[in-house]
């Protein structure tokens, strides 16, 4: 039973989310974490210090992690060729699979597009970015 007269820690708020918290690296077969604002500097956690029951449990938790992230933001189709991708690179020794990048549309370009529409065509496209949420000066602004 806890000590009733003991004091009670105080509770920082939580940092912003953009802040980083921990400096995680591999070294060989050991993970270095050094946490910020602690007092112990990097410490080194060994896998292979790990019985070997654990050893086991933690490939497939971390297989699970990874095509798991490879699926994030994703669904169905999408979702599942993202996880295949990325097990086949792992198969083949590949660790940093990543989708390519999706094609970035600017601003400038649906403008000069929008230019060359004549009259007509010009006002459904304007009504259809405005109903996107698109604020492009000079033509939904």
């Amino acid at each position: 039973m806890a000590d009733e007269n003991a004091a009670t820690e105080t509770q920082e708020a939580p940092a912003p989310s953009s802040r980083r918290k921990l400096l995680k690296s591999i070294d060989d077969t050991a993970v270095v974490i050094n946490v910020l604002g602690g007092s112990r500097g990097e410490v080194q956690y060994d896998f292979l210090e790990l019985p070997d029951e654990i050893q086991e449990k933690l490939g497939p938790f971390g297989l699970n992690h990874k095509l798991g992230d490879a699926a994030a933001g994703k669904s169905g189709a999408e979702a599942e060729e993202a996880i295949q991708r990325v097990w086949e690179g792992l198969k083949s020794g590949d660790w940093s699979v990543r989708a390519p990048a999706a094609p970035k549309v600017s601003l400038k370009a649906v403008s000069d597009n929008y230019s060359n529409l004549d009259d007509s065509e010009k006002e459904a496209a304007k009504e259809l970015l405005k109903s996107l949420g698109m604020k492009i000066p000079g033509i939904t602004e």
